[in-house]
């Protein structure tokens, strides 16, 4: 009798995240990798009121199946809470019995026995929760991130700061950690779009990343480049910010600046690789830094900070800075700007 393929559950849910930015994307990297390792039926599921086209998409690209479970999150959340379903649960309903389960991201799975495989991104909600608002510190305390973690066939991690960081937190057993491969693809698959919210005077400009999020302080970046163009007047340079807008940004450093929508498209994303400067990225803490990765694929300079994983994971040719010491940038800057 022939054998039949094994049937891997893939929770495709952290890709749907419109919001999601580098966690979204690292999720497509990992999934492209690992499942290119077998030959399976993988099957991608998602919950919410409607499909996503994006994780459609995917799915099409990889000749894998696409599920949707009509069922708005907020309810999945409240039943997963109380062990009332699971994924492994509805998979069984509808696709039969589930071999292994991937699991992309930190999230409301329900109990799980089948064996599953986690990517774990990083571990910033346990080393400082005040980086993250209420809600989001509501969340993770809700999650049963520990459980997770540790019950995990094997945890894939994106650095070995990561790796570092379960291992000491969680006692976790270092065989059961996997180091993946560079997510360093890059978004060159999709055409540029320039952003129709960049006004047209934006010629100069630098990126900088996760303007709402404490963790990413682009306040120190932002005061370089004020310095910046205290220097060099004739010569500005514009931030141009994604991730929301910054908490009182500017202090004693006014700046004009351009804040992006909330979510932009990867079209949009790729037209700001093309055309920054630079990227500048003085986060406190990082698991991997993958917008490092993706603008260097179009051949732009970064600066980044010395935190977390950056070291580690930054591209070749990367300028690293204190992420408290705004001088710092400032020299970086001046160093990139005389070779563009």
């Amino acid at each position: 009798w022939a054998m039949s393929m094994p049937t891997i559950l893939i929770d495709a849910r952290s890709m749907a995240d419109t919001k999601g930015g580098g966690v979204s994307r690292a999720a497509s990297y990992w999934l492209t990798d690992v499942t290119g390792r077998q030959t399976a039926r993988y099957v991608c599921v998602t919950t919410g009121r409607r499909p996503s086209a994006k994780v459609q998409n995917f799915c099409a690209e990889h000749n894998f199946e696409y599920h949707h479970f009509k069922i708005p999150n907020k309810l999945w959340t409240l039943l997963t809470l109380f062990n009332l379903t699971s994924l492994q649960r509805y998979g069984l309903k509808k696709f039969g019995e589930i071999d292994t389960i991937l699991l992309p991201n930190i999230g409301f799975t329900g109990p799980l026995t089948a064996p599953y495989h986690l990517l774990l991104h990083d571990c910033s909600f346990a080393i400082e929760p005040r980086w993250f608002k209420w809600k989001m510190r509501l969340w993770h305390r809700l999650l049963p991130v520990k459980n997770l973690i540790k019950k995990a066939e094997r945890v894939h991690c994106v650095s070995e700061q990561t790796k570092n960081d379960a291992r000491r937190l969680y006692d976790l057993n270092p065989e059961k950690l996997s180091l993946i491969p560079p997510m360093n693809q890059g978004l060159n698959d999709s055409p540029e779009k320039k952003p129709a919210w960049l006004p047209a005077t934006t010629e100069r400009f630098v990126l900088l990343m996760g303007g709402a999020d404490p963790r990413k302080n682009i306040h120190t970046a932002l005061k370089a480049v004020s310095l910046y163009n205290i220097h060099q007047p004739d010569r500005p340079l514009i931030p141009v910010v994604l991730g929301g807008e910054p908490h009182n940004p500017f202090g004693d450093y006014p700046l004009p600046s351009v804040i992006a929508p909330h979510h932009i498209a990867d079209s949009e994303l790729i037209y700001l690789y093309k055309h920054a400067q630079a990227l500048l990225y003085p986060s406190w803490y990082e698991g991997y830094g993958l917008p490092l990765q993706e603008i260097q694929s179009y051949n732009k300079l970064c600066v980044a900070s010395t935190a977390g994983a950056l070291p580690e994971t930054a591209p070749p040719g990367t300028i690293f800075c204190h992420p408290a010491k705004p001088h710092e940038w400032l020299n970086a800057l001046k160093m990139i700007t005389n070779t563009i």
